[in-house]
C-alpha cells in the first residue's frame, strides 16, 4: 500500500493577521525593529510586553521581602508590585509588622508617595477573651488567681464566700485621697536575715549584721595584737587577756584558780551542822560528761532553760503552789465547763458583725473618693492584727522607698544576710582602731608597687618599658619587646613571651611563624615585623595554620613596610 505525504502549507500561504482576518504574526527582526514595523505583521518583544501589560488590569507582581527598618528604594516601583515585610519598622509614616504586605497601587514615577502604598495587615488578632467572643464583658470568675478578702465578721467564723471590699490605691491612708507609691521594700519583712529590710533600733543604730561589704569606713586593726598596749602574739586556746601592771600591757594567758575571787569551799565529810574548823575540800571534775562523774546528779534538759511564762520557759509553781497564768488551751482531760452564753446570747447562737467588737467598717463598693467605679486593689499591710485596726494602718517612711544602694534607698540585706557595699563613712559608735602602720611604714606613708605582697621585683630588676606578668604566685617584671637582630635570610621565628620586634634586610626573605598548637602559643602573642630596606618579605604560617583564616602566606608590598601579626590562639591575624 502506498502512502501519500502532503507537505505542510507554506508560511507564505498563511495570510497576515488583522483585526478581521486570522493569520500569522511574527517577532520582528532587529533590522525591522530599527526601521519600524507594522504591528499587525511583525511586532517587537518590547511592544508585545506593553500590549500584554495594558491588557492586564490589576495584576500583582511579587517582588520579594522588604525590611521596614532598612527599606529598599521604591521610587521606580510600579503598580502591582508586592512585597512581604520581613523586618518590622516605620516606613512612609506607616507602622509595619513582620508578615504584613506592602502593595504599590500606582506607578511611583521617580518619587515615593505614601498615598501610592497600601498596607495589608497580616498580624494576628484576638479571637476570644476568657473563652468568649463578640462584645465581651468580663467578671471576676473569668480571671484566675484573685484572692477574696473578708470585709465583715471575724475571720474565724466566716463561712461561704465573704463580700469583697475595695481598697484605695491613691492618696495617703489617713484621708484616702491619692496614695503613696509603695517601694519594693513594702512587701518585705524587717529583720537581719537574707533579703530583709534593715531597720534602725530604738537608739537609731544599725542592727548587728555582717558589714563586710560596706565601703568608705576608716581602716581598722586586723587583729587584737595590732593594738599598741596588747601583747598577745600567739595565744593558746581558752587564754584570756589580763592586765600586767608591771609592763603596762594587756597580755594573753591562762587564769589560775588563785586569781579568781569569791570561790566557796565545799565540805566533803560530816553534816554542815557539826562541821568545825576547815572542812576537807572535794575535787570537782572539770572534764568529762556528767554521766561518768561519780556522785553527781543527772541534770535534765530543763536545767538550761529560764523560769517564766514566755515561749520555751520552764513553768514554776508560785508561792501558793499554783500554776502561773499561762495559755492552757492544749491541756487535755480537764473537767467540762460548758459555755453559758455567747455575746450575751443563749441557745442556738447566730453571730452578726455587731456582736463582735473591734471590727473596722470597710466600703464594699465604689472608689473611696466618690464611691463610683471599682478601683484597682492595692497591696494590704502584712503586719499588725486585723482585729485591732480601727481605721487604716500607718505605714513607716520606708514603705514609699525602693530597695537599693542609691541616695534615699532602703538598705536590704543580700542572700548571705550581709549589708550591701555602700558608703559607711557616717556610721557612729564604731570601735576606735587607728592604723599604726601601712606595709610596715609609719608617718606620712607613700606606697610604691614594691610594698604589695604579691609583687616580686627582687628576682628580676625591671627596666624601662617592662610589664608586670603573673607567674602563678607573684607579679614579676618582664620585657615589653624581645628585639631580634636584623634577619637577612629566610628564618623560622622563635616564640616570644609577649611581643617580638623583628627587623629584616635583604631580598627574597621568608619568615615562618611558629606552630601555635605544638608550642602552646597563647592568644595575644604578637610579632612586630619591620622591613628596613626596599626589599619585600613573605610571612607564612606553620603547617595548616592560616593568616586571616584564609591565606597561607602574605608578601609585603612596599619599601620599609611594617606589619603586626597577632595570635588568637588558633590562627594569625594582621592588626
Amino acid at each position: 500500500m502506498s502512502v501519500l505525504f502532503l507537505p505542510p502549507p507554506s508560511a507564505s500561504a498563511i495570510p497576515d493577521a488583522s483585526e478581521t482576518v486570522s493569520g500569522k504574526i511574527r517577532i520582528a527582526t532587529s533590522a525591522e525593529a530599527t526601521a519600524g514595523t507594522d504591528d499587525t505583521t511583525a511586532i517587537t518583544p518590547l511592544k508585545l510586553k506593553s500590549v500584554v501589560d495594558a491588557a492586564v488590569v490589576g495584576g500583582v507582581t511579587y517582588k520579594g521581602t522588604f525590611d521596614a527598618a532598612a527599606p529598599l528604594d521604591l521610587s521606580n516601583a510600579e503598580q502591582g508590585d508586592l512585597y512581604v515585610i520581613d523586618g518590622a519598622g516605620t516606613y512612609q509614616g506607616i507602622v509595619w509588622a513582620v508578615g504584613d504586605h506592602l502593595l504599590v497601587n500606582a506607578d511611583m514615577g521617580g518619587t515615593v508617595s505614601p498615598s501610592k502604598i497600601d498596607k495589608i495587615d497580616s498580624t494576628d488578632s484576638v479571637t476570644s477573651v476568657a473563652g468568649r467572643t463578640g462584645a465581651v464583658t468580663l467578671s471576676t470568675a473569668d480571671i484566675s488567681g484573685l484572692a477574696t478578702v473578708a470585709s465583715t465578721g471575724a475571720y474565724s467564723d466566716l463561712t461561704g464566700t465573704p463580700t469583697l471590699a475595695t481598697v484605695a490605691t491613691t492618696g495617703a491612708y489617713s484621708d484616702l485621697t491619692g496614695t503613696p507609691t509603695l517601694g519594693t521594700a513594702a512587701a518585705l519583712d524587717v529583720g537581719i536575715l537574707a533579703n530583709n529590710v534593715v531597720q534602725l533600733n530604738g537608739s537609731a543604730q544599725l542592727p548587728a549584721v555582717d558589714g563586710s561589704l560596706l565601703t568608705g569606713i576608716t581602716a581598722s586593726v586586723a587583729a587584737l595584737n595590732d593594738i599598741g598596749d596588747v601583747n598577745a602574739p600567739t595565744p593558746a586556746n581558752t587564754n584570756v587577756i589580763k592586765y600586767n601592771s608591771t609592763s603596762g600591757d594587756w597580755e594573753s594567758g591562762a587564769v589560775a584558780a588563785s586569781e579568781v575571787s569569791g570561790l566557796a569551799t565545799v565540805a566533803t565529810t560530816g553534816a554542815y551542822s557539826d562541821l568545825t574548823g576547815t572542812p576537807t575540800l572535794a575535787t570537782v571534775a572539770t572534764t568529762g560528761a556528767y554521766s561518768d562523774l561519780t556522785g553527781t546528779p543527772t541534770l535534765g534538759t530543763a536545767a538550761a532553760l529560764d523560769v517564766g511564762t514566755s515561749a520555751s520557759n520552764v513553768v514554776q509553781l508560785d508561792g501558793s503552789a499554783r500554776l502561773p497564768a499561762v495559755d492552757g488551751s492544749q491541756l487535755t482531760n480537764l473537767p467540762s465547763a460548758p459555755v453559758t452564753s455567747v455575746a450575751g446570747k443563749t441557745g442556738a447562737v447566730t453571730l452578726v458583725a455587731g456582736d463582735i467588737s473591734g471590727l473596722a467598717t470597710v466600703a464594699t463598693t465604689g472608689a473611696y473618693s466618690d464611691l463610683t467605679g471599682t478601683p484597682t486593689l492595692a497591696t494590704v499591710a502584712t503586719t499588725g492584727a486585723y482585729s485591732d485596726l480601727t481605721g487604716t494602718p500607718t505605714l513607716g517612711t520606708a514603705a514609699a522607698l525602693d530597695v537599693g544602694t542609691s541616695a534615699n534607698n532602703v538598705v536590704q540585706l543580700n542572700g548571705s544576710a550581709q549589708l550591701p557595699a555602700v558608703d559607711g563613712s557616717l556610721l557612729t559608735n564604731l570601735p576606735s582602731a587607728p592604723v599604726t602602720s601601712v606595709a610596715g611604714k609609719t608617718g606620712a606613708v607613700t606606697l610604691v608597687i614594691d610594698d604589695m605582697t604579691d609583687v616580686d621585683t627582687t628576682t628580676a630588676t625591671p627596666s624601662t618599658g617592662d610589664l608586670l606578668e603573673w607567674n602563678g604566685s607573684n607579679w614579676v617584671p618582664v620585657a615589653r619587646f624581645e628585639v631580634v637582630t636584623t634577619i637577612t635570610t629566610s628564618s623560622s621565628l622563635t616564640v616570644p613571651e609577649h611581643e617580638q620586634l623583628v627587623r629584616t634586610s635583604g631580598s627574597g626573605i621568608t619568615l615562618t611563624l611558629p606552630n601555635i598548637a605544638s608550642n602552646s602559643i597563647a592568644a595575644g602573642v604578637r610579632y612586630q615585623i619591620k622591613v628596613t630596606d626596599s626589599n619585600t618579605v613573605t610571612v607564612t604560617p606553620n603547617g595548616t595554620e592560616l593568616l586571616e583564616g584564609v591565606n597561607s602566606s602574605y608578601t609585603t608590598g612596599g619599601a620599609k613596610e611594617a606589619l603586626t601579626v597577632l595570635c588568637d590562639g588558633s590562627g594569625w591575624w594582621f592588626v
